[in-house]
C-alpha cells in the first residue's frame, strides 16, 4: 500500500503545541511503562481505566499512564502523534480511521495476538466484526471494547399523550417513524420530534436509510456508488424533510452527539437515533416511565439496516517498544469481570461470552431492544464507505454538503451528488491500487 500523504489534515498553528505535547508523554511513558490515551475521556472513564490500570500493575508489574484527548480533537491529535513516531502503546481508536493508519503505518496486525482466543468472544465479534475487517483491510487489527447497536430512543410520556402505540417487541417502519416524528412536534409547546444530528456524523444514519433501497450495498461490484439512484435521492429529500419541515429545533443543523442527547433528556425532542451507550445517560437523567427504545425502523424489504460495531476499539501501534505487553492489557481490559463494568458505564454491550446471563441484557433489561437487533434474522449491516482513508469527509465534506442542502445554498442532488463522487473516486483509485480487491457487501444475522 502506499503511504499516506498526510497533509491538510492540521493547521501548523497547532502542530508545535500538539507535538511538544506528544514529547512530554512520550518521554513519560518510557520511564513508566505502558502508554494508553482515550479518545473520548469523560470523569466516570478516566476513574475506571485508574482503577483498572492499578489492579493490571498489580498483576503485572506494570504500570500504566493515562493519557487522552477530547474527540472532537482526536483524529488531528492521532495524526500528528502518528507523524512524530510517538503514538501510545495502547490506543482507544474509532475503526473509521483504520484506512488512513494502515496506509501510513501505525498499527499493529492483532492476528497473533488474538489466535486461540476467539471461542471467548461473542459470535457478533468474531461472525461479522472481524470478518468484516479482513475483508476491507487483509486482517485483524483492532478489538472492541464494547459492543453498540442503533436503536430510537423514545419520549415513552409523550408517545401516550399523543396516543402512539410504539411497541418495540412489534417495531416499525420508516413510515411509522416519519409519522411520529411529525406527530410529536408541537413548537408551541417547545416540542419537537427529532434530535437530528446535523452536524459531524450527520451522514451517517443517513447513508444507513438510503442503504435500504440498495439491499445494504453502498457500491456495485465495479465499484460505482449505489446510494445515489433516483429512489435513494428521494429517501434523501424525506429524510432531510425532519429538519426542513420544522419537526426538529432551527439550531440542530450544527448539533452533533452532545446536544442531540441533551436535547433529548431534557424534554425539547422526542426522539433520538443513537446508539446503545446513550441508555446509560437516560438511566441517569430520566425516570422510567420517561423514556424507552425502539429499534430501528424496517426498510421497505422488511430488513432492518443497523449498523453492528464499537464504540472504540483497543488496538497497539507500531510505536509501542513492547506490544507483547500492550497486548496483555488488551486482554486485562477486555477480561469478563473488566468488560462488564466498563460496559455497564459506557452503556455498551459486553464482548465476552461469559457475561451473557446478566440481567441489565436480559429480555426485561434496559438493552433488551439492542440485544434483540444483534440476534434478530432480519437484522442486515450495511456495507461501508470503504476501506480508503475518508478521514477528512467525516470530519467535514459529509455533513457540510447536507448542511449547504439544508441552508438552501444547493439542491438536494448537488449535495448527494457531491459526495458520492468522491466517495466513488476514492473507492476506484484503491481498486486499481489493489488489484484483486473485492467490493464488500452486507453482512446478514447468521
Amino acid at each position: 500500500m502506499k503511504k499516506l500523504v498526510l497533509a491538510g489534515i492540521l493547521s501548523f498553528a497547532l502542530m508545535p503545541l500538539i507535538f511538544a505535547a506528544g514529547g512530554r508523554q512520550q518521554a513519560s511513558g518510557a520511564s513508566s511503562g505502558l502508554r494508553f490515551i482515550d479518545i473520548s475521556p469523560s470523569p466516570a472513564r478516566q476513574a475506571y481505566y485508574t482503577k483498572v490500570f492499578e489492579a493490571f500493575k498489580a498483576e503485572t508489574g506494570i504500570t500504566v499512564s493515562y493519557e487522552s484527548v477530547p474527540w472532537d480533537d482526536a483524529a488531528n491529535k492521532l495524526t500528528v502523534l502518528g507523524a512524530s513516531g510517538s503514538l501510545p502503546d495502547v490506543m482507544s481508536f474509532w475503526e473509521g480511521w483504520l484506512g488512513q493508519f494502515l496506509q501510513a503505518g501505525w498499527i499493529v496486525s492483532l492476528e497473533k495476538y488474538i489466535a486461540g482466543t476467539e471461542d471467548s468472544y461473542t459470535e457478533t465479534i468474531t461472525k461479522k466484526l472481524w470478518p468484516k475487517q479482513k475483508q476491507l483491510y487483509g486482517g485483524v487489527y483492532t478489538v472492541p471494547d464494547g459492543l453498540m447497536v442503533k436503536g430510537i430512543y423514545i419520549r415513552k410520556d409523550w408517545a401516550r399523550e399523543k396516543g402512539l402505540n410504539l411497541d418495540p417487541a412489534r417495531g416499525w417502519t420508516y413510515d411509522e417513524y416519519f409519522d411520529a416524528v411529525r406527530r410529536f412536534t408541537d413548537p408551541g409547546q417547545r416540542h419537537y420530534g427529532v434530535s437530528y444530528r446535523g452536524a459531524r456524523g450527520a451522514f451517517d444514519p443517513l447513508s444507513v436509510y438510503l442503504t435500504g433501497f440498495t439491499a445494504g450495498r453502498f457500491y456495485d461490484d465495479q465499484g460505482n456508488v449505489l446510494v445515489n439512484s433516483p429512489e435513494c435521492l428521494e429517501g434523501f429529500k424525506k429524510w432531510t424533510a425532519m429538519y426542513l419541515e420544522g419537526y426538529a429545533p432551527k439550531d440542530s443543523i450544527n448539533w452533533g452527539f452532545t446536544e442531540m442527547v441533551d436535547n433529548f433528556t431534557g424534554g425539547l425532542t422526542a426522539t433520538l437515533l443513537n446508539d446503545s451507550e446513550v441508555a446509560a445517560t437516560c438511566q441517569a437523567s430520566m425516570q422510567p416511565e420517561q423514556w424507552t427504545v425502539m429499534p430501528m425502523p424496517r426498510s421497505k424489504d422488511g430488513k432492518i439496516y443497523n449498523t453492528i460495531n464499537a464504540p472504540y476499539s483497543y488496538s497497539i501501534s507500531t510505536h509501542s517498544k513492547d506490544p507483547g505487553a500492550a497486548w496483555k492489557l488488551i486482554e486485562f481490559l477486555n477480561r469478563p469481570d473488566n468488560n462488564i463494568e466498563y460496559c455497564k458505564m459506557g452503556g455498551l454491550i459486553p464482548v465476552k461470552k461469559d457475561v451473557a446471563d446478566d440481567p441489565t441484557y436480559g429480555e426485561n433489561g434496559p438493552y433488551s431492544a439492542f440485544v434483540k437487533q444483534l440476534n434478530d434474522p432480519n437484522t442486515v449491516i450495511p456495507a461501508s464507505f470503504g476501506p480508503f482513508n475518508y478521514t477528512d469527509m467525516h470530519q467535514g465534506m459529509f455533513h457540510e454538503e447536507v448542511q449547504k442542502y439544508l441552508l438552501g445554498q444547493q439542491d438536494a442532488k448537488t449535495a448527494l451528488d457531491n459526495i458520492s463522487i468522491e466517495l466513488q473516486g476514492r473507492m476506484k483509485k484503491y481498486m486499481a491500487d489493489n488489484p484483486g480487491f473485492k467490493i464488500e457487501v452486507p453482512l446478514t444475522n447468521f
